[in-house]
């Protein structure tokens, strides 16, 4: 099987995206993906300036995207000091105009662009089943063994007991394609971590953090953390620490399902796999209590965040406005 054909199909949308809601309803085989409708307003999707609910006005920069896109996505390269990895080749050469359309997308991450990038319907069915095998080895091996396990050592599992079952050429091959293509192309313009889907982090480099069930790795990113409670408080604790590429790969994977194959709008969350600083020593925290807005702008207005901010030490990995095409992170903890 041609290992980048599952790719090809990749489109820019000029057509209005039906809200993640129905993909996870096919999940569970409540419904079918698409309603018949052709405009659907989805629940806690939030249309970008000079979009409405009933029609959509796309600047002249967006509308040069919106024949299909031909051929597919490269693998991305990993960017050299050579060649400034703080500065994006493909932003910097931006012109005026191009940068207010990428600005505006950053700041209405969850907001739908002519120009975003869709996986091909045909491979929407690959999508679910690869990412419910996937929630099958994280149920079976645990939450926190999730968060280390490596590419290897998932198909080992998965041919090793039944629960999870093993993974079909099919799978293996969609996954491939998803790390190996260069997501510059749908937006996301962070340089690339992990060379090999088979990278892993060895048991030996991390230390799990109590209360947590999370792991961070030794050294700077464990010091900077408890730095960071002793400075703040305890009522700070560690949302996220080390991903594997197949725990990154879960969570791109499930973000692209809850965007309905959006991937440009997936990767403005979420960093796609291979290309995660959670995998060299980065790692999210929070206030305890704080829920799911600890993963929001609403943490940069606690004052845990704000004695944070405070510190020198401490940066940030995704400003407002970042060159990555990331949404504004003020829970992303950035290790030099």
């Amino acid at each position: 099987m041609n290992k980048r054909a599952f790719l090809e199909g990749f489109f820019t949308a000029s057509t209005v995206a039906f809200g993640g809601h129905f993909m996870w309803q096919r999940v569970n085989q409540q419904s079918p993906l698409l309603a018949s409708s052709p405009i659907i307003d989805p629940p806690n999707t939030t249309l970008a300036a000079g979009e409405s609910k009933t029609s959509f006005q796309f600047t002249p920069i967006e509308l040069k995207s919106v024949q299909p896109a031909e051929g597919i996505p490269v693998p991305a390269p990993i960017i050299t000091a050579e060649k400034n990895p703080n500065i994006p080749f493909e932003v910097a050469e931006l012109e005026e105009q191009q940068v207010e359309s990428y600005l505006r997308k950053i700041r209405n991450f969850d907001a739908i662009f002519a120009s975003d990038i869709y996986l091909d319907p045909r491979y929407e069915p690959l999508l679910l089943r690869t990412t419910q095998h996937l929630r099958r080895v994280e149920r079976h091996i645990g939450h926190g063994n999730f968060n280390l396990m490596s590419f290897d050592e998932m198909l080992q599992h998965g041919r090793n007991f039944s629960q999870i079952g093993k993974f079909e050429a099919d799978e293996l091959n969609f996954l491939e394609e998803i790390f190996f293509a260069n997501p510059h192309r749908y937006g996301f313009f962070g340089k690339k971590i992990s060379a090999e889907i088979t990278d892993f982090i060895p048991r030996n480099d991390v230390a799990k953090i109590s209360n947590t069930g999370h792991f961070l790795l030794k050294g700077e990113s464990e010091t900077l953390y408890n730095q960071i409670k002793n400075d703040v408080g305890d009522e700070v604790i560690l949302t996220s620490g080390v991903r594997s590429i197949v725990k990154q790969m879960h969570l791109f994977l499930a973000k692209a399902i809850e965007a309905n194959g959006n991937l440009s709008r997936a990767s403005r969350s979420l960093a796609p796999p291979g290309h995660s600083y959670h995998g060299i020593g980065d790692f999210d925290i929070g206030k305890i209590g704080y829920g799911a807005k600890n993963f929001t702008t609403d943490f940069s207005k606690t004052a845990e965040y704000q004695k944070i901010a405070r510190l020198g030490y401490v940066d940030i990995r995704y400003p407002t406005d970042n060159l990555f095409g990331v949404r504004f992170e003020p829970w992303h903890i950035k290790i030099a």
